[in-house]
């Protein structure tokens, strides 16, 4: 085995993402002229583009206050889109990236990659200056991955010989390979385990009996070599939740509750559901496993005397058949003109304020990790329900920062639901403890959670 010493760091396939850096790493849009309009028209967006040139520079100015990683490497599952000179991903994994980048002296990053403009879901463009890229072929599902072995091992190959320490987000195709490799060269891995797709395909049936069941077969054969890989490598896992953390359970094994904020970033206020009518509100990719069906017969069921009006954040277009039955169950029960569906809405100033304008946050989940968008909503004073279902109970303490129900029951929904917009007291209470958690699970906490486990 070669010596860490002894490897260069720049290996000769990688490429400068030459990132651009000042202003805010959201894109400009369609229109909108060199910055997003929402920035351009709100003040509330204003602020937020402040805020994240102070997180930026809060960035540098960290790594000069904690121990740095000499060489480290992270790989992605989630494609990004190259452009212009910029590298574009998610925001959820973009900000854990840039924040990661300021704990090493060099990293390389090894994502998919499309040669395009970015579209809707790729917001955050990367602002790391010390970031180089080792791009795999482009995917967006496992199943396309399957057609680039020899090209996505080739980036994993690349990229455990530049590095010492390497941070995994999800489940990676070819990931018994990835270890492999990890093994070989001698790096110190940190897995960063965020969802249970062997519980979300058991969830509900998708694409027929045979293709369901082969997804569930590859799902556990992905859990299998994770684990495999983590005894060969001494490497670690961390969890998003406690349940996730006992399915990947390991000497090495966190539980963990991911986020993307910054406590300069929240929103205080000490009470919502003062407007006539009352907004409640789902934020997430409109899918099964979700359950917005229970949550539509839900809202169905509160007092008639209070207006409320349901509205549902999230892309419509991955899963057009449980759309259509779920516009077909608002129609039945004649509350689909109250229903607004938003569509895609980009992470940064739009998002947030759905969750500054709204009254509750509603997650009726029947399978999950430690949903996001659960502390998101805390750390904007806003008072959530959920399901007691996957990592949601390590997030959420019920009756004392948000309310639980068991999944798949629309009468508890519709209580908890009602609780809170009838009883002050209790709401006032849950936002103000959901704002002392959210404090507590902030992105600087997760990033130094990832970092003593490398």
């Amino acid at each position: 085995m070669r010596s860490r010493q002894d490897r260069p760091w720049s290996p000769s396939s990688t490429t400068s993402l030459g990132l651009l850096r000042g202003g805010s790493p959201y894109p400009p849009r369609e229109g909108a002229g060199l910055h997003c309009a929402a920035a351009a028209e709100s003040r509330r967006a204003k602020a937020q583009v402040a805020a994240e040139a102070a997180w930026a520079a809060g960035c540098a100015a960290s790594a000069h206050e904690r121990g740095r990683l000499k060489k480290l490497g992270i790989i992605v599952e989630m494609y990004g889109a190259r452009h212009l000179g910029s590298l574009y991903c998610h925001a959820s994994i973009g900000r854990v990236i840039d924040r990661l980048a300021t704990r090493a002296e060099q990293a390389v990053l090894c994502l998919p990659v499309q040669d395009a403009a970015p579209d809707a879901t790729r917001d955050y463009r990367l602002q790391a200056a010390n970031v180089r890229l080792v791009p795999q072929p482009f995917y967006r599902s496992s199943f396309q991955a399957l057609w680039h072995l020899a090209g996505i091992a080739g980036a994993y190959g690349r990229t455990c010989r530049a590095a010492e320490h390497i941070f995994v987000r999800g489940m990676l195709p070819f990931v018994g390979v990835f270890y492999l490799l990890a093994w070989m060269c001698g790096c110190r891995v940190c897995h960063w385990i965020v969802g249970d797709p062997v519980g979300s395909l058991r969830s509900h049936r998708r694409a027929g009996w045979l293709k369901d069941h082969l997804f569930l077969l590859y799902a556990w054969q992905e859990r299998l070599l994770a684990r495999l890989g983590r005894r060969l490598t001494g490497g670690a896992f961390v969890c998003n939740g406690e349940a996730l953390a006992s399915i990947y359970r390991s000497p090495r094994t966190v539980a963990a509750v991911s986020s993307t904020l910054t406590e300069e970033e929240f929103f205080v206020r000490a009470d919502t559901c003062q407007s006539p009518a009352v907004r409640i509100l789902f934020v997430g990719f409109i899918r099964p496993e979700k359950g917005l069906e229970y949550l539509i017969e839900a809202v169905a069921l509160l007092p008639a005397g209070r207006p409320w009006e349901l509205v549902l954040v999230g892309p419509r277009d991955q899963y057009p058949d449980y759309v259509a039955g779920l516009d077909g169950i608002a129609r039945r029960l004649g509350v689909g003109h109250r229903i607004r569906w938003t569509g895609y809405v980009p992470y940064g100033p739009q998002m947030f304020r759905w969750l500054h304008e709204s009254d509750v946050l509603v997650l009726p989940s029947v399978s999950e990790g430690t949903p996001r968008i659960l502390l998101e909503a805390r750390a904007n004073s806003l008072p959530v329900v959920a399901t007691r279902v996957g990592g949601v109970p390590t997030s959420v303490t019920d009756g004392a920062d948000g309310l639980l129900v068991p999944p798949k029951d629309p009468a508890a929904l519709a209580r908890a639901v009602g609780r809170i917009i009838e009883d002050g007291r209790l709401r006032q209470s849950l936002i103000a403890s959901g704002l002392q958690t959210a404090r507590h699970m902030t992105l600087d906490r997760f990033v130094e959670a990832v970092v003593q486990q490398l």
